[in-house]
């Protein structure tokens, strides 16, 4: 028994020191990122060129610094995505289907293990993000994309490192999302979709790459009714 704790507590900490190295890893590329974006608008300045960052909506922040994977949810991702008011259970029937059109890796946590946490709302409404999003036990069909309980944290278990993006994840949810919809509800008449990842607003949500410790805001409804930077509460070694 004491050899099967040692085995699984080893196998705790090789996790929590992958997490970590990946951790690090993405820190890196932002400040690569940011340092190439330095260079670019140093040079633009020089030349005399005005550079005018815009969100795609009034009051978000620019892109600048922000991750996409483009096309990431393809057409036949859809099937079975769920167009009815929340709340939105799991979809399984569909659910390897919408696995195979987006061609995602396979589940291991011991190769790409990393974590974001997220928040929807619905006209001022939170609205839970369930548990077992992407994992039918029924079935076996697994994706490395899911949810293991009701707190909002994603889990992102891959057998290899990959851009895994926002629209994947309802995708794997079962739940219809473009960059103007949720669900039944569309971007129109005072009501929008809205998307913020760590306060900062994100114009391509559906293709945005999720990174360690996102914290993502999912919200429809007019501008204000719902925070763009809740709580982000990650248990002790995630």
């Amino acid at each position: 028994m004491s050899s099967r704790q040692e085995e699984k507590e080893r196998m705790r900490r090789e996790r929590i020191a992958q997490e970590q190295a990946e951790t690090k890893a993405v820190s890196r590329r932002r400040r690569s990122a940011g340092l190439f974006i330095a260079v670019v608008l140093a040079a633009a300045a020089i030349a005399g060129v005005a550079i005018v960052a815009t969100s795609g909506g009034g009051g978000g922040s620019s892109d600048l610094g922000q991750t996409y994977s483009k096309d990431s949810v393809p057409a036949g991702a859809e099937v079975g995505a769920q167009t009815t008011p929340p709340p939105w259970r799991p979809e399984y029937a569909h659910l390897a289907q919408r696995l195979k059109a987006m061609g995602l890796p396979g589940l291991s946590e011991e190769i790409f293990h990393i974590h974001s946490l997220l928040h929807v709302y619905v006209d001022r409404r939170p609205v839970v993000v369930p548990a077992n999003i992407g994992l039918d036990q029924s079935t076996g069909t697994f994706s490395p994309l899911h949810t293991h309980d009701t707190s909002g944290i994603v889990h992102i278990e891959a057998d290899r490192t990959y851009p895994f993006t926002i629209g994947q994840f309802f995708a794997v949810w079962g739940v219809r999302f473009a960059n103007d919809r949720l669900g039944p509800y569309e971007s129109g008449g005072g009501e929008q979709l809205q998307v913020y990842v760590n306060g900062e607003r994100v114009s391509d949500p559906v293709d945005y790459v999720m990174h360690e410790h996102d914290n993502i805001v999912v919200g429809y409804g007019k501008p204000g009714s719902f925070p763009t930077e809740p709580p982000a509460n990650f248990p002790p070694g995630l």
